[in-house]
């Protein structure tokens, strides 16, 4: 029971923040939105700080999950790709709002800002792992930052024929790039 009124409130705090931001998010708007009294909220995390940390390695784990899931099924760069766009307005409305609070709200605490740039990293990871060129990985991973960061802002996204084009054009490249790196070359022959 302890886990799921954890998970609830969690998921509070993200509807919290989706809503209305970090200037929404108290101890008592969180309580509400989970249906508990605020001692009951105070018994799982006695902070607003405490809140955000739950919120962020909630998402930490999320991420690395998701991907491992995604790069098993697709393969490192098209799992990237993909995970490039928010599944909803709700997912970007609350990691817009996640990421103003850690970039500016000093009630998230000293360590959201290094938990944040690890989300970050737990996503790309499997991507720089497995791209050999750092110039076309690092192509791969700015494209998809770009489309992420302008998905929570708000910016238009290009036409779905065109991302899938743009998709399957850097998969090619990493793929390609993969197999000459890999292919052993023939050993020259050997003179009597």
């Amino acid at each position: 029971m302890a886990s799921g009124t954890r998970e609830r409130i969690l998921h509070a705090m993200r509807v919290v923040l989706a809503r209305g931001g970090a200037s929404a998010v108290t101890l008592e708007s969180v309580a509400a939105e989970a249906g508990l009294s605020k001692g009951g909220l105070l018994y799982h995390f006695p902070t607003k700080e405490a809140l955000y940390a739950g919120l962020l390695e909630e998402a930490g784990r999320s991420v690395t999950e998701t991907m491992g899931e995604l790069t098993a099924s697709r393969g490192p760069v098209r799992a990237f790709l993909d995970y490039s766009l928010p599944e909803s307005e709700f997912e970007a409305a609350y990691f817009t709002a996640l990421i103003a609070a850690v970039r500016a709200d000093d009630c998230v605490g000293a360590g959201a800002d290094a938990a944040l740039m690890e989300i970050f990293h737990r996503w790309e990871r499997p991507l720089l792992a497995a791209v050999d060129d750092p110039v076309l990985a690092q192509t791969i991973r700015l494209v998809g930052l770009g489309l992420y960061l302008g998905a929570v802002a708000g910016l238009p996204t290009p036409e779905p024929e065109v991302m899938t084009a743009m998709f399957d054009r850097l998969v090619a490249q990493a793929t390609v790039f993969q197999a000459t790196v890999v292919q052993p070359t023939a050993a020259p022959p050997l003179h009597a």
